[in-house]
Formats: structure tokens, C-alpha cells, sequence
């Protein structure tokens, strides 16, 4: 089983695995975390870690916003309500974020940032999702009409709206 600090492993079922918590990308100076807060809200795509029950964590590339109304270092994503990450999220809050590339390969150098994140639905999952939204435009848009048809034709009807909100710790 793979140790936290290694780049990559095999999990408990022998499935493969690519976690950020690799060493050499550890942010180990005694600066402030703002810089990082900031790397991460204007990141494109962040590698989002949360763990298993078992303490394997599960790295997940996702598009991230700004959610300045709840606060500077508080930041978003939409999910599925049935997405490993929300059961992941049912029974530990501690997570970590870094910016990464559309296939979850972590920015070289960038920092780890430790946080919590809670799943939400309903109306706080739609501002959520309209900051996804406002931050990637018409990509969003036209992802927008993939999950149209997906909700109308596929496995995800009648889901309710859900997102992550991520406290990062400063």
C-alpha cells in the first residue's frame, strides 16, 4: 500500500493511483500561506486529496472558483451527489489542494494546501456552480450541455445539485 509522500501506488484493491502529496513538490518554508491561497484561487485546475477510510488518499483534478462571499480563502467545485469525494467527505473533512494540469499532474513547485471541505446541495450548491460558471465562461457552457444530456439520457437523473466547499487553512 502506497505511504502518504509517495507519487504514485497501488491502493488497497491493487487499483492504481496518483496522490500530490509528493515530496518533492512539499512547500517547506516558513513564508506566509497567502501566496498559495492565491496560486490556488486562480488556478484552473486543482488536485483535490481527500482519503479514504483506510487513510489512502485519492487525488481528483477538478475546476475550482473563488467563493469570496463566504470568504478570501474559501473556494468551490461542483461534483456528482453520488462522487466518491462525497462519501470520501462523509467521514473526514481534512483535505489537500494544488494546482495541477487537466490530468491531475501537480504544477511543478507549487504548494500543498491543507484545508476542510464540506459537501453541499441545494441552493449553495447552485452558487457554487455559478461561480464555476463566471470563472470559466463559455468552457463551462459547453460542458454545461454535455451534462444536459447526461442528466436527460443517462445514469445521473434526478440528482440533486451538489458541490465542495474547501476552507483552506491560512
Amino acid at each position: 500500500m502506497a505511504q502518504l509522500g509517495s507519487a504514485s501506488g497501488l491502493g488497497p484493491e491493487g487499483r492504481r493511483f496518483e496522490s500530490c502529496h509528493s515530496d518533492q513538490y512539499m512547500n517547506t518554508s516558513g513564508s506566509s500561506s497567502a501566496p498559495s491561497v492565491k496560486e490556488i484561487r486562480e488556478a484552473k485546475y486543482i488536485s483535490f486529496v481527500s482519503t479514504r477510510k483506510n487513510g489512502t488518499p485519492v487525488a481528483t483534478p477538478v475546476w475550482v472558483a473563488p467563493l469570496d462571499y463566504l470568504g478570501p480563502n474559501v473556494v468551490g467545485f461542483t461534483i456528482d451527489a453520488n462522487a466518491g469525494k462525497a462519501k470520501r467527505l462523509a467521514h473526514t473533512n481534512t483535505v489537500t489542494v494544488q494546482p495541477c494540469d487537466i490530468r491531475g499532474r501537480i504544477v511543478e513547485g507549487s504548494p500543498i494546501v491543507h484545508g476542510t471541505a464540506i459537501v453541499v446541495s441545494g441552493m449553495e450548491a447552485e452558487t457554487v456552480r455559478d461561480a464555476i460558471a463566471h470563472k470559466y465562461g463559455f468552457t463551462y457552457k459547453m460542458f454545461s450541455i454535455y451534462l444536459w444530456f447526461s442528466e436527460r439520457f443517462g445514469k445521473t437523473q434526478d440528482q440533486p445539485e451538489t458541490a465542495v466547499i474547501v476552507t483552506l487553512n491560512v
